[in-house]
């Protein structure tokens, strides 16, 4: 009557146990995950802006936009960036 091992429901529930154990790691990597990333991301600025300031120096390094239009994109990109 009180015999060792698993027996009746047992497995279902160890099973049970395993699968939300599971669900608890996932979602705890997941979420370090996600605040690393937005927390990176909120103290480098906006990383699509970034990119594109990085593009049009390089731009006007290799000669492709004179000075003024370097200038004035510039301007426009870091307005873009105060605005949000």
């Amino acid at each position: 009557m009180w015999g060792y091992g698993m027996h009746d429901g047992a497995w279902g529930t160890m099973f049970f146990w395993i699968l939300l154990f599971l669900l608890f790691i996932f979602l705890f990597v997941g979420l370090v995950i996600y605040f690393i990333r937005k927390t990176s991301f909120s103290e480098g600025g906006n990383p699509s802006s970034t990119g594109a300031t990085d593009l049009l120096k390089e731009r006007y390094a290799r000669g492709e936009i004179n000075t003024e239009e370097y200038r004035e994109r510039l301007r426009e990109l870091e307005g873009h960036e105060t605005d949000k």
